[in-house]
């Protein structure tokens, strides 16, 4: 198992796959998947990328393995693309642990340990020529933009009966699995200033970066910004993208801003982005070139995803926890703050836990995979599988 586990993640560390781009990676998968045995008339994709802000290359890839075993469904899944910034990684085995010889890049092990994790269900139920209970496998896109892909999942290609539970691979440790998520609101602010000569007339001008400075400010010191703990409510919000100008001499006339706001209560996340609306509004008001012009400013939705909650005692949990105990882990039920794609399982009707898969340092130049992990949750895989 583990010379397979590790081949299969070193050829998906190759491949490039930013949100939107994870084309070479699904044929990659399916090639391999129908090279192992899987029927070809049993690998679907949909069309989830067509409700994509994004636009994309292709849908979620989808495997049915129904085998001759009665009983429910279960769904396995990952997602395969990585944040643009693991484009040019080169991945390396170095004794326990995979690293990144490429410089200035991230790695790229979120989430293909996932995919590499979900890859041992498949080799697992082949092995048993049939003998295994209806399971479906989904490789999901655009996870890292918003959980785009498992928002638009088409439920109707997971087969029949449909899975009455989910296990998602992603994330740090084997033995913690993530049972509570938060739910996250991405919105968009795009402030209108007025364009002036910075030299000859500046005057004339309303900065938007002032503006957006002002309120970053203000969000910081009353404490909207980055851990949010309030009377009533706890959460998270962050800036994630500046964009504007014009150039160096001109009074900055418009900036665009993603933010987003997290929390596990959604009425407490409403009221983070009314306080960053309030805080806007002021700015914008107090902003003012010399003829009394105001600048103007606009709120826009992006992807939302809703908080989940399973309780210990969820089929779901207790078959992860009993599959974990067969193989020597003792797991942890955590929750946490960062959003996968069991947020949106859950919103389809189908319970699902998040499982570690190795990951450390993700999304940064520092990446990189531990191997005993990785192993142990390839492990976990095979024996939730059969």
């Amino acid at each position: 198992m583990s010379d397979s586990a590790i081949r299969d993640l070193l050829d998906l560390l190759a491949i490039s796959g930013r949100p939107g781009d994870e084309g070479r990676v699904a044929e990659h998968l399916r090639t391999l998947l129908i090279s192992l045995g899987v029927a070809v008339d049993c690998i679907f994709q949909d069309n989830a990328h067509r409700q994509s802000e994004y636009g994309g290359a292709c849908g979620n890839l989808i495997v049915r393995l129904d085998g001759h075993g009665r009983g429910a469904r279960r769904l396995f899944s990952a997602h395969m693309d990585t944040v643009p910034g693991c484009v040019g990684a080169i991945a390396a085995l170095r004794g326990t642990r995979i690293v990144n010889t490429a410089t200035d890049t991230a790695l790229g092990g979120d989430n293909r340990t996932g995919c590499a994790c979900v890859l041992q269900v498949a080799r697992a139920l082949l092995e048993r020529k049939g003998d295994h209970l209806p399971t479906t496998l989904v490789f999901f896109v655009q996870e890292e933009v918003g959980l785009i892909g498992s928002r638009g999942l088409d439920v109707s290609k997971l087969g029949e009966p449909k899975p009455t539970v989910g296990f998602n691979f992603d994330g740090y440790h084997a033995d913690r699995f993530l049972t509570a998520v938060t739910g996250t609101q991405r919105f968009t602010i795009d402030i209108e200033g007025i364009a002036a000569h910075s030299g000859m007339n500046p005057e004339e001008g309303v900065s938007a970066a002032l503006i957006a400075a002002d309120v970053l400010a203000e969000l910081e010191r009353t404490g909207w910004h980055g851990v949010i703990v309030k009377p009533e409510g706890e959460g998270r919000a962050n800036v994630g993208i500046l964009r504007g100008g014009t150039g160096s001499n001109v009074v900055m006339p418009a900036l665009h801003i993603l933010a987003e706001a997290r929390s596990h209560d959604p009425r407490f996340r409403a009221s983070i982005i009314a306080a960053w609306q309030d805080a806007f509004q002021r700015s914008a008001t107090q902003r003012r070139n010399h003829e009394g012009k105001l600048g103007t400013f606009r709120f826009g939705r992006g992807p939302t995803y809703e908080a989940y909650a399973l309780p210990d005692n969820a089929p779901v949990v207790r078959m992860a926890i009993a599959a974990a105990e067969r193989i020597g882990l003792k797991p942890q039920l955590i929750s946490d703050y960062g959003g996968n794609d069991a947020n949106w399982l859950a919103g389809h009707g189908i319970p699902a836990i998040t499982i570690g898969c190795g990951q450390r340092h993700v999304h940064m130049p520092a990446e990189q995979i531990d191997l005993g992990d990785f192993l142990r949750a390839c492990e976990l895989a095979r024996a939730l599988a059969v």
